[in-house]
Formats: structure tokens, sequence, C-alpha cells
């Protein structure tokens, strides 16, 4: 059963509970979607920290293992990002 329908078919049986039942009940389900965004957001952080100290460490050994084919790419990647961003008059 998914959230909305949750809070829908508990609002339905509650029919008779006061505003402020309500409203505690809304408030909590709003703090569990609360806790688990956080939780989600922790994983990919998480996931995303490590992707990109995998991406690092297999740059950095490429640059050691192959150090004139690294310069050299700098250096075409360098020319076309210079003719990119240059003014066209």
């Amino acid at each position: 059963m998914t959230q909305n329908a949750a809070i829908e078919k508990g609002l339905a049986d509650n029919k008779g509970t006061s505003a402020k039942a309500m409203k505690d009940q809304a408030v909590e389900s709003i703090e569990q979607s609360v806790e688990v965004a956080q939780e989600k957001i922790a994983e990919v952080t998480e996931q995303a920290t490590d992707e990109i100290q995998k991406l690092t460490e297999s740059g950095t050994k490429f640059v050691r293992e192959n150090p004139g084919a690294a310069v050299a790419g700098a250096l075409g990647v360098g020319i076309l990002l210079g003719l990119a961003l240059r003014g066209r008059d």
C-alpha cells in the first residue's frame, strides 16, 4: 500500500477523530517521509563518493603509466577549449 493510500485509509477510518489527532498523524507521516528521504540521500551520496574515488584512482594510474599520452591529451583538450571559448570577431 502506498503512503498516500495509507493516509487516505487512515483518514477514512478516523472520521470522528479530532483535528489535533489528524494533524499529529500527518506530522508523523511527514517525519517518516523525511527520514526515508534522508536515508536515500545518504545512500546516493556514498555511492557517488565511491564512484568519484574509483575514477580518481584510475585516472591517476593512467597518468602514471602513460605520462606522454596524458600530457598530449591535456594539450588537445586545452586547444579545443581555447578555440571554443575564444571570441568570434
